[in-house]
């Protein structure tokens, strides 16, 4: 049964394929969106936002319990009823689901629900349940996304296995668990599980966690887990040793194109890993069929498949006129404290680097906030004074990165004291800014750096 004709048909509703639908619509186009499981993706029903719902929670725990530190006289009771959280966050993610649901509803895009497969590169069947259906398009988004690599191991078909999907739909807090991997996610799930009273051992192959991080990012966050009770492996090859000493093993090696949709039916290029291959417009080798997001492995992040869904858009209805730009993306780690750094491309070009550090127990802010872990480090280039990049550790550094990031994208050759705002987190940055200089005002003098 054929569903009829559109300009454009975006095949996933994450957030990629969302806004990407969203702005087509906005631009005057027909627009169906065909999504498999549930509109959103897996940012808002089994990866950022359940992971984010869960390490809030956990930061309101602490939060109770420093409030003693203002006077007030507080009482949490332990254990946390985690199933009461998981509720909870479920309920939220159906509301801001629904929310989504009406915003496509408010600009007459179909939401066509069922698994897409190319019959050929204007038409897709569309398998839901026992019923085959048709639709065709002009041109075709592609938005899958991605989902987490598996183990291949005699012992990973066991339930006590589970990837990151299932870890955020637990009920239970098991008494042990065992992480391999430490890269972004498996620090946030470590983060989460051991604040919760769970035994974490986190395990990874490389000589430290986070690998592709900044080293001092790194040894901050290795040494704030081991002080919640986290045990590290690195240079781990033989995790699956001790397999039945745990109560749940969770894998966190990475994540893989979701990319069943018989693509070799119109001859469509991916790469050695299954992912999509485009050019700078999101177009791949077939000029009518575009991709976004995870399923082109350049940015595996809900924000950047964002943006890339408003530059598909436009290129398509408007003609090839924006090209991707990914010179300044920054990271975020919801680790406690949460770390986060954001550079400019072309970073080690730069040959006379140096760097400002300013840790937070010299701010104002963060003493009044109890906030004191952490630090913000600056890279600059000595001869031109202009700001390279920001790495952060410390409360608010999810918010605190965006500014730096706007610094750095905005080409400005130095940074200012009249645009930050006293006492804030974000003046940080200009601290550690002026002490690559040592001309910081709110810090000693440091004689070891000479001008």
């Amino acid at each position: 049964m054929s569903l009829g004709h559109y300009d454009i048909i975006v095949i996933g509703a994450g957030p990629g394929g969302f806004t990407a639908a969203v702005k087509m619509a906005q631009l005057g186009a027909k627009i169906a969106i065909v999504e498999k499981y549930l509109i959103g993706g897996t940012c808002l029903n089994t990866g950022c936002i359940p992971t984010k719902f869960l390490w809030n929670s956990l930061k309101i725990k602490k939060n109770i319990k420093k409030a003693n530190y203002y006077g007030f006289k507080t009482f949490l009771e332990e254990p946390v009823k985690f199933q009461d959280i998981i509720l909870k966050k479920n309920k939220s993610i159906y509301n801001l689901r629904q929310g989504m649901i009406k915003i496509l509803d408010s600009y007459s895009i179909d939401i066509i629900y069922g698994h897409a497969k190319f019959k050929d590169k204007n038409n897709l069947l569309i398998y839901n349940k026992n019923n085959i259906y048709e639709i065709s398009a002009d041109n075709i988004v592609i938005a899958t996304g991605s989902e987490p690599l598996k183990i291949i191991d005699n012992n990973s078909n066991d339930p006590k296995f589970i990837n990151s999907t299932e870890a955020l739909s637990l009920i239970k807090i098991p008494k042990n668990m065992l992480i391999i991997g430490a890269g972004v996610i498996g620090i946030e799930l470590a983060t989460i599980f051991s604040g919760f009273g769970c035994q974490v051992t986190l395990t990874e192959t490389e000589n430290r966690i986070l690998a592709k991080e900044d080293l001092e990012i790194s040894d901050e966050i290795s040494k704030n887990l081991l002080r919640s009770g986290v045990n590290i492996i690195t240079s781990c090859n033989n995790a699956l040793n001790k397999i039945n000493e745990f109560e749940k093993i969770l894998v966190t090696i990475g994540r893989k194109p979701l990319s069943d949709l018989s693509l070799t039916n119109i001859g469509l290029k991916t790469n050695k890993k299954g992912f999509i291959e485009t050019d700078e417009f999101c177009c791949t080798n077939i000029k009518n069929i575009y991709a976004i997001g995870d399923i082109t492995g350049r940015n595996l992040l809900a924000y950047t498949a964002q943006n890339e869904g408003v530059i598909v858009a436009k290129n398509i209805i408007k003609g090839h006129c924006i090209s991707l730009d990914n010179s300044i993306i920054p990271q975020v780690i919801f680790s406690i404290p949460i770390s986060a750094s954001v550079k400019i491309s072309g970073f080690s070009q730069y040959k006379d680097v140096i760097f400002g550090k300013f840790p937070l127990t010299a701010s104002c802010r963060a003493a009044i906030e109890f906030e004191r872990t952490g630090f913000v480090k600056c890279a600059v280039d000595k001869s031109s004074k202009k700001p390279l990049g920001f790495w952060i550790i410390g409360s608010y550094a999810d918010e605190i990165i965006c500014t730096a990031s706007q610094i750095l994208k905005s080409g400005i050759k130095y940074i200012q004291r009249e645009t930050f705002f006293h006492p804030s987190f974000n003046e940080c940055l200009l601290n550690a800014y002026e002490e690559a200089f040592n001309e910081c005002t709110d810090l000693p003098k440091n004689k070891k750096k000479e001008f």
